[in-house]
């Protein structure tokens, strides 16, 4: 029952992911106060790619002069504290519970695009099998399960698959890192029925330079899918990527 549930919640508290003291969820009150005040500082982004625009733009100079194959980009922070840490402990300490955090924090911060999504499937960026299975998890997935998402959104976490491992993207430049993504996803035999025409969401933890969702967005594409939309934890600025 939801009383048990919510009773069992102060009687065990957990952490909270971000500022680590004893809480009922896994990010507490002034923590997400704190985010939000972080996400009201952010200026006009780009309608596609949302890196930063000036206020008379609608769509950056880039996306401009060459769009990516993503129609559209949403993100729940930029790449800074006081998650850039918990998102180091999911990955690299896996610690699961901040999977549930980040889903909590965009459950709350993106009611919205929650609300209105019309997409028709949800993949999440896969890992390749080396990298899957030394971590032994896809943290993009352990947070795309937990997002409330419309019933009509079917979640498909094994339709795509990355066919090799490549460097570390934060290691290399913005050309280098095109250049990787190349023909690095392929979709199984029976996933262009799935995605023909449809409205694919993919979810990410972090958007450096786009070079893997637009990879990404490329092979859905060729097979057919009609518009895709990317939703990221993380929007890495241009002047870090």
């Amino acid at each position: 029952m939801r009383w048990i549930s919510t009773v069992t919640q102060y009687l065990i508290p957990t952490l909270c992911m971000v500022c680590e003291n004893p809480q009922a969820k896994i990010v507490c009150h002034a923590c997400r106060k704190r985010i939000a005040i972080n996400r009201s500082q952010i200026g006009p982004s780009c309608a596609v790619c949302a890196l930063p625009i000036k206020p008379h733009q609608s769509i950056c100079t880039q996306c401009e002069k060459e769009r990516p194959a993503f129609d559209r980009v949403v993100y729940l922070d930029l790449y800074q504290e006081p998650l850039r840490h918990p998102l180091h402990l999911l990955k690299y300490q896996k610690r699961l519970a901040c999977a549930s955090g980040f889903a909590l924090l965009w459950n709350t911060f993106h009611q919205n695009a929650l609300n209105s999504c019309d997409a028709d499937v949800l993949i999440p960026v896969p890992l390749s099998q080396a990298k899957l299975a030394a971590r032994g998890f896809n943290q993009a997935w352990e947070i795309a399960k937990q997002l409330d998402l419309p019933n009509s959104v079917k979640r498909a976490p094994n339709l795509v698959i990355c066919q090799r491992a490549n460097a570390a993207q934060a290691s290399l430049s913005r050309a280098n890192r095109t250049a990787s993504m190349q023909e690095r996803f392929i979709l199984k035999a029976d996933a262009v029925t799935v995605i023909r025409n449809r409205h694919i969401l993919i979810v990410d933890d972090v958007l450096t330079t786009g070079s893997t969702i637009h990879s990404l967005a490329t092979t859905l594409k060729q097979s057919g899918a009609k518009r895709v939309t990317a939703w990221t934890m993380f929007r890495t600025p241009p002047w870090r990527a």
